[in-house]
């Protein structure tokens, strides 16, 4: 029976795996951009260094890694020529290169355009999904990925509220005490924001419910590791994504209650947004993998030069009439 190759964009695995890389690299990149700008405002002196260390680092993986492998990928995606494997190889050794000469990794800009690459890499995240939905259903996988990405996630959100609730607070007004900050705050504002109560809520019921969802889909059938993997990651990436929402209005009171800055003084929120970058991230990258029994359409995959193997050697009109019917055979 003959198949018909698949039509898309992103339906070739190498090409889908450097769309996957290129997203990684903006989003990595944007981070790191966003983290230094918040380091500016960092009360210590020490907690720029190390933030800005980590960030550094992001910075570095998306540049000199995620970019020229992902460039490399699309660009030599399909069964290309050979003056287009040398024009993959150039474009992917002088992206780094002109990024680093250029300043563009260090550019506000790319704040923006890590939207459109987060819309990019959630598009592959679902795609991933649907391939892996017919996964071997191992529920005792199932629960511990569960129980270590609960947990890490548990873990998120604690920090966050002490972030948001003690520890920011405490280091924009260091002269005094929290329960001061607090009193001064509530007698000018008359109640304190419940931005960052409503974030931990929300996130908590978020992660209860991913979790009984997932156990119990794992016993009745429909539930894989995989997408407990994905969807834990994808939580904890929108977990710390929405943490500078809960902090907003409080951040903003604490700015005109005491004529501070309206930006983190504390740097717990800088390093869970690195954690959130590298999970979403992760999480992408994690649908490269091959489903299982993905193997039928192997030979219509971009990586796939030719189709060698895989073709009939004897087409039906020359097994037969011209109907392709089998000629009798005298023995």
């Amino acid at each position: 029976m003959t198949r018909t190759p698949r039509i898309g964009v992103l339906a070739g695995r190498r090409a889908r795996a450097g769309a996957s890389f290129l997203a990684v690299a903006v989003i990595l990149a944007a981070t790191s951009v966003s983290v230094d700008l918040a380091t500016i405002g960092f009360a210590s002196t020490v907690q720029p260094v190390v933030v800005g260390a980590l960030s550094d680092v992001l910075e570095v993986v998306a540049v000199w890694g995620a970019l020229p492998l992902g460039l490399l990928l699309l660009v030599s995606a399909g069964e290309p020529r050979a003056w287009r494997r040398w024009a993959a190889i150039i474009v992917a050794v002088g992206a780094p290169i002109a990024v680093q000469l250029t300043g563009a990794g260090d550019s506000p800009f790319l704040i923006l355009l890590a939207l459109a690459a987060a819309v990019g890499g959630y598009a592959l995240i679902a795609l991933g999904l649907s391939e892996h939905r017919r996964d071997p259903i191992r529920p005792e996988r199932v629960r511990t990925a569960v129980i270590v990405l609960a947990a890490a996630e548990v873990v998120v959100i604690i920090l966050g509220l002490l972030h948001l609730l003690v520890w920011n607070p405490s280091a924009t007004v260091p002269e005094l005490s929290l329960a001061q900050i607090y009193g001064i705050l509530v007698e000018r504002f008359g109640v304190i924001d419940g931005g960052p109560f409503i974030w931990a809520l929300g996130a908590t019921l978020a992660t209860a419910g991913g979790a009984i969802v997932a156990v119990q889909g794992a016993r009745r059938g429909f539930v894989t590791a995989h997408a407990v993997v994905t969807v834990g990651l994808v939580l904890i990436h929108v977990t710390t994504f929405f943490l500078w929402w809960a902090g907003f209005a409080l951040g903003l009171n604490l700015a005109d209650a005491f004529a501070a800055t309206g930006g983190d003084v504390s740097s717990v929120g800088s390093l869970l947004a690195l954690v959130g970058a590298s999970c979403l991230a992760a999480a992408i990258l994690l649908q490269l993998r091959r489903a299982p029994g993905d193997g039928a359409d192997a030979a219509y995959d971009d990586d796939d030069e030719t189709l060698a193997g895989h073709a009939d050697p004897h087409p039906v009109e020359h097994r037969g009439g011209a109907s392709g019917t089998a000629e009798r055979v005298t023995p």
